[in-house]
């Protein structure tokens, strides 16, 4: 998408860092599930086990642990990261999953402006409210909040004419994420650099709740991007001679066709979705189940599974041993075969996994989604396991044996001890 993007000329201050900055472009692959928890747990603490999904049950203390709206991570955070090396230590981290070692995160966590333990940081408000008094400041929002409330209309009529189907939700949140939440960490991560934080990590998610709203392939997805390469540009134009900047992506979108797996499948499972993944919890013993126990529990959920189209493959666990089966294409079909039965191995190895872990068909280049989503990511299979980084040749970043967000740490953090010394 970003190679499509910069040929078409869509984004001219990323194009512009790599003929005038010599910056490249590194592929690396962010592991399964491709969700952004479990790659931005990899990426700023080189630790994403037991993350197994954007949510989950954790059966230990009795709670759906979930991100974005509404976060339940707090509830379990302390089980983790214990011992890391976090990307962000002492500096600032804005707008991401986790505080990751930051001095302050300016009350800016991912969809949740309450995460951050009083005391810690300073709050949201003292951010907003001086970037609202700035009359400059307001009239940008102000007039970008008329110009994306109309274009969304416009995109929502367009793509519904042509028989496709936005996710009404993911409409509306990109508005909001766009027009205010986008600005604001745009603001706070200049504010960052003047007040003299290092390192400086943020997360922009405005083409990516576009993407779930209309599908990454949408045109209403391309033109974000645009929007994306303005806030790049005011970054790097920020930097002055002070700071050096590295631009990532934590996972891909594919376009996807919603199936609604909950609302259909056998009654009594707990099943949490997250994109084209799901896991079935179906017993409350405190641990996950073998597969043998599984069958003996509820042989109607294994055989209403796997007689599923939407479904790909379901995989569970027997000891130490996985146990997968397919309803289509053996691995081979999605990715490399060897890297991606790892990835699968490693998932699966968590306890927090359900007892059965389903991954959504991937058709024509399209994945089946279990959420009500146009485009999504966290299962196998296209552009959603395969993200960049944008790197100057210079540093000589290797990412081509990066095979999880977790190995994409170490990475940035000799990067990071390189810069700043």
């Amino acid at each position: 998408m970003l190679e499509r993007a910069l040929d078409a000329g869509e984004m001219p201050a990323t194009r512009q860092l790599m003929d005038a900055e010599g910056y490249e472009i590194h592929r690396y692959r962010c592991g399964v599930p491709s969700t952004t928890p479990f790659a931005q747990a990899g990426i700023l603490y080189g630790d994403n086990s037991e993350i197994p999904s954007f949510r989950w049950w954790d059966r230990e203390r009795q709670v759906l642990v979930k991100f974005g709206a509404g976060s339940t991570f707090k509830k379990v955070a302390d089980k983790y990261f214990q011992g890391s090396n976090p990307l962000t230590q002492d500096g600032a981290c804005i707008a991401a999953c986790y505080p990751a070692g930051a001095k302050d995160t300016f009350g800016i966590a991912y969809q949740d402006r309450s995460y951050v333990q009083p005391g810690k940081s300073r709050s949201a408000a003292s951010v907003l409210v001086p970037y609202l008094a700035n009359p400059v400041h307001l009239g940008d929002w102000v007039s970008q909040t008329a110009r994306v409330v109309a274009r969304t209309a416009r995109d929502l009529t367009t793509s519904r004419s042509e028989g496709h189907h936005p996710a009404r939700t993911y409409v509306f949140t990109d508005v909001v994420e766009e027009i205010f939440i986008h600005h604001l960490t745009r603001y706070t991560v200049e504010k960052a650099m003047r007040e003299g934080y290092s390192p400086i990590y943020a997360g922009f998610y405005a083409f990516d709740e576009t993407a779930h709203a209309f599908g990454p392939s949408d045109p209403a997805a391309r033109r974000i991007l645009k929007h994306v390469d303005h806030s790049i540009a005011r970054i790097a134009k920020a930097r002055r001679d002070r700071y050096e900047l590295v631009v990532l992506s934590d996972h891909g979108q594919v376009d996807s066709i919603p199936f609604k797996l909950a609302d259909t499948m056998p009654r009594g499972p707990r099943v949490t979705a997250s994109g084209g993944l799901a896991h079935i919890y179906l017993d409350d013993v405190g641990r996950r189940l073998d597969f043998s126990e599984v069958k003996a529990k509820r042989a109607d959920v294994v055989d209403w599974l796997q007689s599923r189209p939407e479904v790909a493959v379901v995989m569970a666990r027997e000891g130490a041993q996985d146990v997968l089966f397919f309803n289509g294409p053996q691995l081979g079909a999605y990715d490399d075969e060897g890297i991606l039965r790892a990835q699968l191995s490693r998932l699966n190895s968590f306890a927090t996994c359900g007892d059965l872990v389903v991954f959504g068909a991937f058709r024509g280049g399209k994945q089946v989604n279990f959420e009500n989503q146009a485009g999504g990511h966290g299962s196998i299979g296209g552009e959603q396991l395969h993200p960049f980084v944008l790197a100057k040749k210079e540093w000589r970043l290797d990412t081509g044996r990066v095979n999880g967000a977790h190995e994409l740490h170490p990475v940035l953090c000799d990067l990071r001890d390189t810069l700043i010394t």
